[in-house]
């Protein structure tokens, strides 16, 4: 019984006809089609129909039931007038299982019909699917998918596994010749170790856990690789770069994007990352045998302490990235230390700026460091793009610590903007973070330094009537052997607890605060003349601080303070210097 001109007869067919008014009908009982390939389906049930037997010409309504391997069922289909896989450039081959289809077709019955004219819709089920066609290089399996067409287009849809990886997706085909060998697939799959192990994604260990839900897209073109997107809002997935600091937990939620090809191996040619304060956005490369090749991140913001370019090269299945920060800037001040991971990370920078303190930056910064535990390592760097030093970071208390040495305190400080007339000096900065973010407790110390045409300490030694030393000041210089100071550094104000600078023409000490907001200060302390002399006083006063000295107070705004000496402090022993001495001032205050 031949139903369809272009369709192989149903052969060993049973079953009946009838006409019922204008309707005539014929009913297939039992019978096979023997398809082009793939062997012979079952089309018990398949029914041909003319609604009206007296219009010229009738239409003919055919219901197809074929039952059989997927193979024959598919080679049906890409008949003409489906041609379903020569349409989306498939093989007829590509899956192996059981299908059931059911096509309703309906057509003018006389020669030459245009396809135009030929209406149909199928419905079906594919089981017990297997094919390594469908994703080269991996094997599809699934127990159901359902198989819907009409002259639109081709869609088979349902939950499956990409090799040990589930998904519930569909394929879609749509006719036409703008869609001519092109396809779609729309997936929703389990962002977690199986769909990166899938992927031959190899991440250092700890770096995902959990799940999170993610969209994926595949777009096919014959004869072009595949390209494919994957977004996700994160929950349910922790992520952590423990070289960077930075974690997010599984309940909270963020965005990922992912463009790429999938190839040997995958590509992904751009990538954007916003969650739990960190945004990011580059490519990567994945090596031949899986596993992150090279990260490029043109933008990276990490917890308001990092703004810039990053770049991390993969060592390996279970081993941390080695990470390099190229430009950009980091604020110390707002970093955590990170956990380090399972072992210690490599991290180079080369910065434009990092940021230590509302009035400590350094540019030009280059330096190499360990995330074992937290961030170590060592430096070099200019002041404000002038005066180079060198240091290092270690981890403490939770952020980090610095110590900046140079061989020309002067330099420094007049590069910083904090006193600009200093003169040589080896310098030895160390800034150990408080519990407070942004504040720090340092410590100071200075060899061999000169100041000059300082109008505060001028003003000091012409208030005591110190000629020489105000000469020296005003000329070559005052020297002082050792400058010492404890300071408390917050983002509001510097907080000296205890400093003094001793030579051999005077001591002086000195306490107090300088409030960054306005640059007014409130600083007092000692200035012992003629320091190598009255120095025995040592042994009773502060460091700093003669035998005979006098109490001295500094305030009011930097640039032009108030200077005031008490002459009497000159007649006390060092020891009872404190009756004329009041407390310096604190940040409570």
């Amino acid at each position: 019984m031949r139903f369809i001109r272009t369709l192989p007869p149903i052969r060993r067919a049973s079953g009946f006809s009838s006409i019922d008014g204008k309707v005539y009908t014929v009913t297939v009982e039992s019978g096979q089609v023997t398809a082009p390939q793939g062997g012979s389906v079952d089309a018990t049930g398949t029914v041909f129909r003319v609604p009206d037997i007296t219009k010229r010409p009738a239409d003919g309504e055919i219901t197809l039931q074929a039952a059989g391997p997927i193979t024959a069922a598919l080679s049906l289909l890409d008949q003409k007038p489906f041609t379903f896989l020569a349409k989306a450039g498939r093989p007829v081959d590509l899956a192996e299982g059981h299908a059931r289809i059911t096509a309703e077709i309906r057509t003018p019955l006389r020669r030459k019909v245009p396809l135009s004219e030929v209406d149909y819709e199928v419905e079906g089920t594919l089981s017990d699917l297997r094919s390594d066609k469908l994703a080269p290089g991996r094997v599809l399996t699934a127990r159901e998918l359902t198989v819907s067409a009409n002259r639109a287009g081709l869609t088979i849809a349902g939950e499956g596994f990409l090799g040990t990886l589930p998904f519930n997706a569909s394929w879609r085909q749509d006719f036409g010749p703008e869609h001519r060998g092109k396809s779609r697939v729309e997936a929703t799959v389990s962002l977690d170790h199986t769909f990166l192990d899938e992927l031959k994604i190899a991440l250092p260990r700890g770096a995902v856990s959990g799940a999170a839900r993610a969209r994926v897209t595949l777009d096919m073109t014959r004869g072009e690789p595949t390209r494919y997107y994957l977004g996700s809002d994160l929950a349910g997935a922790t992520l952590a770069i423990p070289e960077l600091g930075w974690s997010k937990t599984a309940g909270s939620a963020g965005m990922l994007e992912i463009f790429g090809t999938l190839g040997q191996p995958a590509t992904v040619e751009a990538l954007r990352l916003a969650a739990a304060g960190l945004e990011a956005e580059g490519d990567l490369t994945l090596r031949d045998g899986g596993g992150l090749d090279q990260l490029r991140l043109s933008k990276v913001k990490v917890g308001g302490w990092l703004d810039g370019t990053v770049e991390a090269m993969g060592q390996g299945a279970g081993k941390p990235m080695a990470i390099s920060v190229t430009s950009g800037t980091i604020d110390l001040r707002r970093r955590t230390s990170g956990t380090g991971g399972s072992g210690a990370g490599a991290l180079d920078l080369a910065l434009d700026r990092l940021v230590v303190s509302d009035a400590i930056a350094l540019t030009g910064f280059r330096g190499r460091f360990s995330t074992g535990g937290g961030l170590s390592g060592k430096f070099t760097a200019r002041v404000n793009g002038e005066v180079p030093v060198e240091g290092a970071v270690s981890p403490e208390n939770g952020r980090s610590a610095v110590r900046i040495l140079s061989e020309d305190a002067g330099a420094v400080f007049a590069a910083a903007g904090v006193y600009p007339n200093g003169r040589g000096g080896a310098m030895d900065l160390v800034l150990r973070p408080r519990a407070e973010a942004g504040e720090f407790d340092g410590t100071l110390a200075v060899t061999g330094a000169r100041v000059r045409n300082t109008p505060v300490l001028a003003e000091l030694l012409n208030l005591i009537s110190v000629v020489g030393a105000l000469d020296q000041l005003q000329n070559s210089g005052l020297y002082f052997s050792t400058v010492d100071a404890r300071f408390r550094l917050t983002p509001a104000a510097v907080e000296i607890t205890q400093a003094s600078a001793v030579g051999p023409s005077m001591g002086i000490s000195m306490a107090g605060l300088y409030r960054l907001s306005d640059k007014v200060l409130d600083i007092q302390g000692v200035i012992s003349p003629v320091y190598i002399v009255n120095g025995i006083g040592q042994i009773f006063a502060r460091r700093g601080e003669g035998l005979f000295g006098f109490n001295y107070r500094v305030a009011g705004p930097a640039a032009a303070p108030k200077v005031s000496v008490n002459p009497l402090s000159f007649l006390t022993p060092g020891m009872f210097r404190e009756i004329f001495r009041r407390p310096p001032p604190k940040l409570a205050q």
